[in-house]
This record gives structure tokens, sequence and C-alpha cells, in this order.
């Protein structure tokens, strides 16, 4: 559940806010270049026009060609689904527009599908008298879906809200739904589309992750940042949280199912599963299932099944035995958007967009690919980019990686163990740093194998940065804490034996940009937080002694920053970019800035190094830094990512990897 998302800005044109006059010429002719080292080349002139118009810096000379690539990651991920009968019902996740699909479980096909008026997902999916409801993200609407019409109507929209986490419908046709930021649940009548503000359902909470309704109208809610499990009364008004204290301390209650006399919870980041005593909710049983997440659940009679992930693993427990057992594991570390019984068989929704079956009494197993089924695929926001070997490139996406190989000139995509929110190539692999989490994955495309290989640890969820320090033998990570949790950490992760080897440079604060030269790491931090406000006001910039972890001191190099998206150490100084878009040249050693601009994009972007010069991608512009300031080299690129621009830099070839659009683009320099 990806809730910081940079929203797409409009195209800002190619100037560039210079900042810092006085002396500026002098100052950059010894920062651009590391001490006793060579001016810098000329620059090749031998590129040719290509589709990007020139900025106005390069007017007279000739423009960089542009290759497009094609869609950088194309999928078809589901983040919503319900059950009806032989029928399920699946709403897409990071597509524009969204799509809701019906896929008949007698063929494994999709049958007919819509797109959404509003949204770029669907979280949220409910089936009430054969009428389909979808909650969205991105604003958080409700749509009424007809499937034999296969037509889609906005039915509501809920407040300011941006995301609908759970729909269930109440026996007198009521809708119920959960919501973030606010936290709130809301009635829908789904008749009219007229709403009714419950509320908060926990003070102080900002998510209600999970919803379900019981056959005498009670609402369960399940929170985030901190779970707690509320009950509500729509007769009376009246509330109770009735979540045991022994959970009290995760993060989300995840999932919640009801019968008539059992309430079944999920948790995160421990997956523990509470079976409650519904008219009596001081008596339950907790059980650990060993995993991260357990992030589906459905009744049936003495079973309660349930998913968890980052296993994957689909499990039964049985009330009359009180045992839990691991029945199969359909699509290995996925996540489930749903569980149901059907036909005596149990019926999953794996999120990279799978639909499997397994019989619990002999393990058989179906596993159906929705793209092959016929559901519509799209382009969708990228989280990451890399090249290796000028072979291959990597676009990252939701539960996938899009891998192009760039000899062949085609591509596919592989289902990846979550998001690949950061790619670094390392001996003939893609090392990815994976949400959620914290985890490090490896890609080999001559095997064309995925496979875990560790964790960051220590309460380490979203990674933020990394990079590859080949004399250590080390990937230097950057990371964001769990949920309801602030802070972060620095990983050392050493490959050759994955292990990790964590630090807190930063207290308070997740490190979200990472460089090194010689034996100091120099970190960036951000102020965010996930699902709770953050406790500081102001990002700082650290040094840490690679070899001991010892943080050699912090500063706050821009005051008023929020994060830092970007470092990178070269010769004697230090260039570093804001998630505001401010790029600054500073000197570590007696820590002051040198130079300050404000680039037109904000929300960030990557900083690469070619012939001594250095070059950033921002969403819309590739520049680079001279005497006189940034210049645009391209402009106009509108990259379509899910979290701050990244560029990809092959040396060998002098062309980078980045994205214009939702496609990737080779822009040879």
């Amino acid at each position: 559940m990806s809730a910081n998302r940079f929203s797409d800005t409009a195209e800002k044109g190619v100037g560039m806010v210079r900042t810092f006059a006085a002396g500026l010429a002098a100052i950059l002719a010894t920062v651009l270049v590391p001490a006793a080292a060579p001016a810098d080349p000329a620059h090749p002139t031998t590129a040719t026009a290509g589709t990007a118009a020139p900025s106005p810096a390069a007017a007279g000379s000739t423009a960089p060609r542009v290759d497009d690539l094609g869609a950088g990651v194309v999928s078809a991920p589901v983040t919503g689904a319900a059950i009806d009968g032989g029928t399920l019902y699946l709403v897409t996740r990071g597509l524009q527009p969204a799509v809701v699909a019906r896929y008949d479980l007698a063929t494994r096909r999709v049958v007919g599908h819509a797109e959404l008026p509003t949204g770029t997902g669907g979280w949220a999916a409910a089936v009430d008298h054969g009428a389909v409801y979808a909650g969205t993200y991105g604003v958080a609407d409700i749509h009424r879906y007809d499937p034999t019409t296969d037509t889609a109507t906005r039915l509501t929209g809920l407040g300011t809200d941006t995301y609908v986490f759970d729909l269930a419908a109440a026996p007198d046709g009521t809708l119920y739904a959960g919501t973030y930021p606010s936290g709130k649940l809301y009635a829908v009548d789904p008749d009219t589309g007229a709403t009714s503000d419950l509320g908060q359902a926990s003070p102080g909470q900002h998510y209600v992750r999970s919803v379900a309704v019981a056959d005498d109208g009670t609402v369960y809610a399940g929170t985030g940042a901190a779970a707690r499990l509320v009950a509500y009364d729509p007769a009376t008004g009246q509330r109770r949280e009735i979540l045991p204290a022994e959970l009290r301390g995760e993060a989300f209650v995840y999932d919640v199912a009801v019968t008539d006399d059992l309430i079944a919870v999920g948790t995160e980041p421990s997956g523990k599963l509470a079976l409650i005593d519904r008219h009596d909710p001081g008596r339950y049983t907790i059980v650990d299932t060993g995993d991260r997440t357990v992030d589906a659940i459905t009744i049936d009679g003495d079973s309660v099944y349930l998913t968890a992930r980052t296993s994957g693993s689909v499990y039964r427990y049985r009330r009359g035995t009180g045992t839990l057992e691991r029945l199969g594991t359909p699509v290995p570390q996925d996540e489930t958007r749903g569980v149901f019984v059907s036909a005596g068989q149990l019926v999953g929704v794996a999120g990279s967009g799978e639909v499997w079956t397994l019989n619990p009494d002999t393990g058989a197993t179906t596993v159906t690919d929705l793209v092959a089924a016929g559901m519509p695929a799209a382009a969708e926001p990228a989280q990451s980019v890399a090249v290796q070997d000028g072979r291959y490139a990597y676009v990252g996406g939701n539960f996938g990686l899009q891998v192009h190989d760039l000899a062949a000139g085609t591509s596919r995509r592989v289902r990846a163990f979550g998001e690949p929110k950061r790619i670094v190539p390392v001996g003939g692999r893609a090392y990815l740093g994976v949400y959620p989490g914290g985890f490090v994955d490896t890609y080999d495309p001559v095997t064309r194998t995925m496979a875990r290989r560790g964790a960051l640890g220590g309460g380490q969820n979203r990674p933020r940065a990394m990079t590859w320090l080949p004399d250590r033998g080390q990937l230097a990570i950057g990371s964001r804490s769990e949920y309801g949790t602030v802070g972060g950490a620095f990983t050392l992760y050493d490959v050759a034996s994955d292990t990790a080897h964590r630090y807190d440079p930063v207290p308070g604060q997740a490190i979200s940009a990472v460089t090194a030269r010689g034996h100091v790491g120099y970190l960036g931090s951000e102020i965010a937080a996930d699902g709770v406000p953050p406790t500081a006001t102001e990002a700082q910039l650290a040094a840490v002694d690679l070899d001991t972890g010892r943080t050699r001191w912090r500063w706050t190099a821009v005051p008023g920053a929020t994060g830092w998206s970007d470092l990178s150490a070269h010769g004697n100084r230090l260039y570093g970019l804001t998630s505001a878009g401010r790029l600054v040249v500073a000197d570590p050693v007696d820590r002051l800035v040198l130079a300050s601009y404000q680039l037109a994009d904000a929300g960030g972007g990557q900083l690469f190094w070619r012939h001594g010069t250095l070059y950033g991608v921002t969403r819309n512009t590739l520049f680079r830094l001279t005497e006189a300031g940034p210049v645009t080299v391209v402009g106009g690129l509108g990259g379509g990512w899910f979290n701050e621009p990244q560029a990809s830099y092959d040396p060998v070839a002098d062309v980078v990897y980045t994205l214009r659009g939702t496609d990737l683009v080779r822009i040879r320099l």
C-alpha cells in the first residue's frame, strides 16, 4: 500500500532559477572536477537530432537523440477482488483508466470488463444483489459496475479522502467504506449515492484498512497505522474497540471476516490471526503464522482459511482442534487480494495479476495469468529503472519487473516479490530493494530467475536509496521504517554472505539518499513516515564511517527541506538534490553550501556523472550543471513515475535510460 506516491506535475518548461550568483564561476571551476584532475574534455558533438525538441539552452546546437523503447512496464496488477457465485470481480492497480473485470471460474477467462470513470485503481470491491461496487484510490470514489452491460458509473465520492481501502455490504444493502487519510467510516446508499460520514473509526488512526458487516448489521472496522478493531452499531451509533490487547502493538488490522459467532482478523507486521467471540470479545485465540502479514481471510464452517505474506502461503485453521496447517503456496512471495470458497475449492487473487485455485484436501493447484486470460493490460507508473552491461534495461512495477533485452529489441514482464523501489546491477545480476518488508532480491537475466536473498531487518519496510560499493562488496541502502513508526536506517548489505549491518545515523528520520567516497558514506534523510505524522521538521545530511558505522556529523544543509532525493560525492565536493528540487553543491569537510539552485521541477530526481560533469533527471528534464548553472539537455519528459524520477547511465555506450511518459527512453548523449 504505497500511499506516498508523488503526484504528476504539469510541465513547467526548461527554465531553472539561479539563486547563488556572487563568485559562482570561480566556485564551479573548482567543484566540477576532482582536485588535481584535468579539465573536462570537450563534449561530443556527434549526436543527431531526435524526437525531443531542443531546449532554449541548446538552440543552435544538435539535440541528443531520444530512442523510444516502448512501455516501461506493462501489467494488469490487481488490488480489489470480490466473488459472486462462479464469477470473480477484479479491480486493477496503478493503471489509468482503472478497470473492473469479470473472470469466469469455469473457463478461467476474463469475459467482460469496464473502465472506471475516476481513480488509478481500486483496493475495495464488494458484490450485493448482482451489483458490483469498486472503491478507488487517487480519489476516494465508489463506482457501480453492471455485469450485464459491462458499464461502470460513479456512484459517489467520500469527502476529501484519496483511498477507499475496503467496502462491505450490510443486509439492508447499505455499503460501508473505510478510507485514508482521514481514517473514517462512511455509510453509502447504493441507490442514491447519499453518504453519511460516520467519523474517524478510532481516534488518531488514519487508515481504515478492513471492513466487514455481520448479519445483524454490526460493522467491524480494522485500522492502522496502530492496529485497532472497532465494532460499530448503526442503530445506536455506539462503537467499541475490541482488539485483544496483545495485538495493539501491530501496525494494521489488515483483514477482517465475520460470521454469526466469530470475528477473524489478520495483522501486520507480525502475521497474527485472532479469532474473537463475536458475542463476548473478551474470549479470543491468537495464532502466530510465522509470516509478516495475514492479508486475506474467509470463514467456512469449522475452517478459517487465510493467506499470508511474504511467503504467499495458504493456511487452514480448524476451530475444533485448534490447529493451523499450511495447505500450499500457489504463488510464492506474492500478496493475496482476496481468498474465497467456491464449489469446494479455495480461490485466490494474487496482486501480481494471477488467479489461483487450491483443493484444501489434496493440495491440487491451478494458477492462471490474467493477461493471458484476457485481462486488459497497460503501462503502469514505474517504480525504478536500471541498465545492466548495456544489454538489459529493467523497469520496476507492482510485483513485477519488466526486462528489456536491448540487443534483441524485446521486452517481457517477470513476476517480482513486491515493488522494486531500487535496482542495482552487480556481477551479472540485478539486485532489487523491495517493498513491502524491506527485502533484497536478485534477478538473473540468463537463467531468468528471481530469488529472495535477505532482509534489512530492524523493522525496515520501504527501501528509499541503494548504491553499490565495489571496494567493499556491499550495497549501501537507505530505508524507511514500518507503518506507524518514525525513522529509518542505513544498511550495509554484504552480497557474498547476504548479511545486513544496520545503523541509525539520523534518529527519527528515514534515509532517502546514499553515496560514498572512500571510507565515508554520505547520507540524506527525509522526515516523512508512513501512517503517522513526522516528528522532525527538517531533513539532514550525515557522514558515516563505513568501517565502524559511527556517525561523524549531521548537518541541516538546506533549512526547511523535508527530504533528500539523491546525493553524489565527487572530488572534494558533495552534490545533492532535495525532494523539492533544490540542487546543492557543498563542501562536506567544512560543511558549507557553495552553490544552490532551485530547479523548475519539484519532486526530486537522480544525479549521475558523465565525463566529469554532473547530470540529473527530474520528472520533466534531463539537465547538466555548467559554470553558468543548470542547463536543460532534454526537456518535456513528463516521466510517469510512482516514486521520485530515476535515471541509469551507461558510460560505455554514453546513453542514459529514463522515462518519457510511461515509455522507457534511451537518450544518446
